[in-house]
């Protein structure tokens, strides 16, 4: 049995920044999908970044 976990992501279109991002999202066909492929490139981002501290 697979367990699923919903996030929902919610656009308030009074605001000029989420209107902006809800038209650009707003035709994709798997929001779904999308969305992991942007969460996982930021993971892949952060562990690029490596920080070294007390080593001169």
């Amino acid at each position: 049995m697979t367990t699923m976990k919903n996030k929902p992501v919610s656009f308030n279109l009074d605001n000029p920044g989420d209107k902006k991002l809800f038209e650009h999202v707003k035709d994709v066909k798997n929001f779904s999908g999308y969305a992991k492929s942007l969460i996982y490139a930021d993971l892949k981002r952060k562990s690029e970044i490596k920080v070294e501290v007390g080593n001169k």
